[in-house]
């Protein structure tokens, strides 16, 4: 999955569900810990909210996690 600010825009888009399904995937998919980053599957708002405000910098951050992470077949 690439992460750039079209993959935000859709990703806010979404609705409470499929928003943390998606998170929920990604965690599960690639080993993402959720806690580094500071956000909750479990906490929607606070994650859109993330999601909104996340700089340059954070998504890089996050595009380097997901690359070091352990993506399932």
């Amino acid at each position: 999955m690439q992460i750039d600010r079209n993959a935000i825009s859709r990703l806010l888009q979404m609705n409470d569900r499929q928003l943390e399904t998606v998170v929920r995937r990604l965690a599960s998919d690639y080993g993402l810990n959720l806690d580094a980053i500071g956000v909750s599957a479990d906490n929607i708002k606070g994650l859109r909210e993330a999601l909104r405000v996340a700089s340059d910098k954070d998504l890089e951050a996050l595009v380097s996690q997901l690359k070091g992470g352990r993506q399932k077949p």
